[in-house]
C-alpha cells in the first residue's frame, strides 16, 4: 500500500532551453548543443489532489532550492493544491514517474496556479517526440511517414520553444500544441522513426517554421492565413495534393440543426436572435469566412471557427459545400483539419510509393531546408 504524503513547499519556476539552428541561435547570443534541448510540457491542470508515484525510488524537491522533501522506494505521494504552497520537481530512478496510471519519461513539476495545479512533464526533446509520433500518427504505418512526422514534430516543439513569454511550459499535450501522451504510446516503429531523424528540423531562413500538420487534406492544402489570419508564413503556401484518398475521412457529410447552432454560437458569442440565413465565403473552396445573419443583426466568424464551434469530429474540415434542410444544414465535404501543412494521409500514401521523408516535408512546407541539429 502506498504512503499519502502532503506537501508544503515554496514558488518556484524554470525556463526550458532549446537547441533550433546553431546559425539562427548564434544570432540570437545562445549557443545549446541537441543533448541538452529539454522541453516542457503541460499534461494535466487539476483543482483536485494530484497523485505521482514510481515503482523504484521517488524523490520530491523544492523546484527553487532543490531541497529534498521526500525520498523513498516504491511509494506514492498525493499532492493537494491548497497545500502547495511552492513549485515542487519529481524524479524517479530506473523505471518512469507515474501520473494519472500512464508512464512519463524526465521528470514531473507541479506548480499551484490559481487554485490549480499544473502537472508539467520536462524531458529532452527526443524523449518527447517517442510519445508525439504514434500520439499524431499510426505508430505502424510506414518508416518514411513516420520519420516524416518525427521531423514535424521536432521542428513544431523548436519554434513553439523559441516564442517569448511562454510562462511555465513550452507546449501542452493535446491537439492545441501537438498530442503527447508519453511512454505508454510508443513503438519500436516509431521509437526507430525517432532515432534514425534525430536532430533533424526544418529552418526556413535559418529558423524552425511553424510546422503544422493535419489528418486529411481532401485534395488541397491551404495556406495558414486563410485559416487563423495574421501574416502568410511563405513555407505554408496554398497547393494541390493528389493524395491522401486511402483515408476513411476523405469524405464525410453530417446534418446541422439550426437551433443546436444558435445554441452552441450563443454561448460563444453571447445572445443572439433567429438564425434567419447562414452565407459560406471560400477560397480554393475551403470555408475562409461564415457570415450568419439573425433578427438582431448579423456577425462573421472564420471557416475553422465555425468548424471548431460545431465539433471537429462532426464538421471534420472547412473543405465542405451546404444545403438546406427542413431542420437546418446539410453539409457534404472532404478531409479532416485545418488543412495547413502537412497531411498525414498523404505523408502515408507517398511513403508507401517510395518517398523519402526529405521528399515528403518539401513536398508540404515550400523553400524549407532540413537542417541537422
Amino acid at each position: 500500500m502506498y504512503r499519502k504524503f502532503i506537501l508544503l513547499l515554496i514558488f518556484g519556476g524554470l525556463i526550458a532551453s532549446c537547441s533550433p539552428s546553431q546559425k539562427y541561435l548564434s544570432k540570437q547570443g545562445d549557443s545549446y548543443g541537441e543533448d541538452s534541448a529539454k522541453v516542457k510540457v503541460l499534461l494535466f491542470k487539476s483543482d483536485a489532489p494530484v497523485t505521482i508515484s514510481s515503482k523504484t525510488r521517488l524523490k520530491i524537491s523544492d523546484l527553487k532550492n532543490r531541497n529534498i522533501l521526500y525520498n523513498n522506494v516504491n511509494k506514492s505521494v498525493k499532492v493537494y493544491p491548497e497545500k502547495l504552497n511552492n513549485a515542487i520537481i519529481a524524479e524517479s530512478w530506473e523505471s518512469p514517474l507515474i501520473f494519472n496510471d500512464q508512464p512519463y519519461r524526465g521528470i514531473i513539476e507541479l506548480h499551484n496556479v490559481s487554485g490549480k495545479i499544473y502537472v508539467i512533464n520536462e524531458l529532452s526533446i527526443e524523449e518527447y517526440l517517442q510519445g508525439v509520433v504514434p500520439s499524431e500518427m499510426n505508430g505502424s504505418w510506414h518508416i518514411e511517414a513516420l520519420k516524416a512526422q518525427a521531423i514535424a514534430a521536432r521542428t513544431y516543439a523548436y519554434y513553439m520553444m523559441l516564442q517569448q513569454n511562454k510562462g511555465l511550459f513550452d507546449l501542452d499535450s493535446t491537439t492545441s500544441s501537438q498530442v503527447y501522451k508519453g511512454i505508454s504510446v510508443e513503438t519500436e516503429l516509431a521509437n526507430q522513426a525517432v532515432r534514425e531523424s534525430k536532430g533533424m528540423i526544418m529552418t526556413y531562413e535559418n529558423k524552425p517554421i511553424l510546422a503544422v500538420f493535419h489528418s486529411t487534406s481532401g485534395g488541397s492544402i491551404i495556406g495558414n492565413s486563410y485559416v487563423w489570419g495574421g501574416e502568410q508564413l511563405p513555407y505554408l503556401a496554398d497547393k494541390p495534393d493528389p493524395y491522401s484518398t486511402s483515408s476513411p475521412h476523405y469524405q464525410w457529410s453530417t446534418e446541422i440543426n439550426m437551433y443546436d447552432l444558435r445554441q452552441k454560437l450563443g454561448i460563444k458569442y453571447g445572445s443572439i436572435g433567429e438564425i434567419k440565413g447562414i452565407s459560406f465565403r471560400r477560397h480554393n473552396d475551403r470555408v475562409v469566412e461564415v457570415v450568419i445573419s439573425h433578427t438582431n443583426g448579423k456577425f462573421k466568424i472564420t471557416g475553422n471557427e465555425f468548424r471548431l464551434l460545431l465539433g471537429a469530429e462532426k464538421v471534420k474540415s472547412q473543405l465542405f459545400k451546404a444545403a438546406k434542410t427542413k431542420d437546418g444544414l446539410r453539409l457534404d465535404g472532404r478531409g479532416f483539419g485545418h488543412g495547413v501543412g502537412m497531411c498525414q494521409y498523404s505523408a502515408k500514401e507517398m511513403a508507401e510509393k517510395g518517398a523519402k521523408s526529405e521528399q515528403i516535408l518539401k513536398f508540404f512546407y515550400k523553400d524549407i531546408t532540413l537542417t541537422s541539429m
